[in-house]
């Protein structure tokens, strides 16, 4: 997984950052993203990815931008706010999910169509795969429908590719959440706000114990019917699918592994000072201790932490940056830092690394602000017949 932040070096910049993979000096298909930059803004453009690598095969990571003003430049930004930890330009985190060939259940999924949403919530399918052992996938072309054969603990993740469609300068908000057997998964939803034509990544993320057979989908809505997830093809560069999906199954049922999914109702608003965030719901707990958002760990080893922020400010009319970064025992983990800029809007901020865990550690995630105009922080909502859209994932 990547989490590049992106911007300009004076935050005077606007136009698009593209990122995608090159494996063993050859571009990979269908792994392209793309993220708007306005004037005063950063934020981070992520990448995910589940696959079957050889031994001495070669990853990289590539990258490009397009401006509006040539007198200016876009590009993954490294800064060091006062008394936090750095934000780095990119965040990169890769792990090994299984040590044999096809020894366990995963998948990747790409739909190569743009898909317009509406008001009504709908589905979103799939027309192509880059990975899939053991997920049954016949039926993501006619109804999105991924079907789990095998009973487990899994990781899923959707990448949305989120925008208006060709030659339109639509704006409004994208909703992007999770369903299990035909019902919302509580908890699940994310929204990101279009600005005249712009573009951003949304994720929806969650761990969950699924059984034989169940099946999930990624649902979607969005507050104008000329927006939607957008594919498209840039000169020379591989194709931008309008979502990817990875998922695999951290281990076999019967092993007790640590996890947590965990979410936040609870809207909190920030200030120049850090603030732990509040998290008051448990979706899923093995193993792991959470208490209102110190999470505590009762078994040593290396674990992989993502955190989905939504953030926003109050009424709509906040200007500024929301920074977010990570705790262990009271400590700033260093180089764990990321910002999301909100201008009147909302947007999803990813935090992400792997750690090295000792019995009874306890990690915390963190927040700050700074701000221009009015109030911004983590915000929860409830969209009519729509899961809960928390603070946090």
């Amino acid at each position: 997984m990547f989490a590049a932040q992106i911007g300009s070096p004076n935050r005077n910049g606007k136009g698009e950052v593209h990122i995608w993979t090159e494996k063993d000096g050859k571009n990979e298909q269908n792994s392209n993203s793309i993220q708007t930059v306005n004037r005063g803004t950063t934020s981070v453009l992520v990448y995910s990815s589940v696959f079957q690598a050889s031994m001495d095969q070669t990853l990289a990571l590539l990258y490009s931008v397009s401006t509006t003003n040539k007198c200016t430049s876009l590009g993954l930004i490294a800064t060091e706010p006062e008394h936090e930890s750095v934000v780095p330009s990119i965040i990169s985190t890769i792990i090994q999910i299984s040590d044999g060939i096809n020894t366990i259940p995963y998948a990747e999924l790409f739909s190569t169509k743009t898909q317009l949403a509406n008001s009504n919530s709908d589905v979103i399918t799939f027309d192509s795969s880059s990975a899939n052992n053991k997920i049954d996938t016949k039926s993501t072309k006619h109804n999105g429908n991924i079907e789990y054969n095998e009973e487990g603990i899994y990781f899923i993740i959707a990448c949305a590719q989120v925008g208006s469609e060709i030659d339109s300068d639509a704006s409004g908000d994208v909703h992007l959440w999770m369903k299990l057997n035909d019902k919302d998964m509580s908890n699940s939803n994310t929204i990101q706000t279009i600005h005249s034509g712009s573009t951003a990544v949304l994720i929806s993320q969650t761990i969950i114990k699924l059984k034989s057979n169940d099946k999930v989908q990624i649902a979607f809505s969005s507050t104008n019917k000329k927006l939607g997830v957008i594919a498209s093809q840039p000169k020379n560069e591989p194709a931008v699918p309008s979502i990817i999906l990875s998922t695999f199954r951290l281990r076999h049922q019967g092993d007790a592994i640590p996890y947590a999914q965990l979410s936040s109702s609870k809207t909190q608003w920030g200030c120049k000072k850090s603030k732990g965030i509040e998290i008051d719901m448990d979706d899923g707990l093995q193993r792991i201790r959470n208490k209102n958002g110190v999470i505590k760990f009762r078994e040593a080893g290396t674990y992989f932490v993502i955190a989905a922020v939504q953030v926003a400010s109050e009424d709509n009319n906040g200007i500024g940056d929301l920074h977010l970064w990570m705790k262990l025992n009271g400590n700033d983990i260093p180089n764990s830092n990321t910002i999301q800029s909100i201008n009147k809007d909302t947007g999803v901020l990813i935090c992400q690394s792997a750690i090295e865990i000792k019995v009874g550690d306890k990690l915390q995630m963190v927040y700050s602000t700074d701000v221009a105009q009015g109030k911004i922080g983590l915000v929860a909502t409830q969209p009519h017949n729509e899961p809960l859209v928390p603070v946090l994932l």
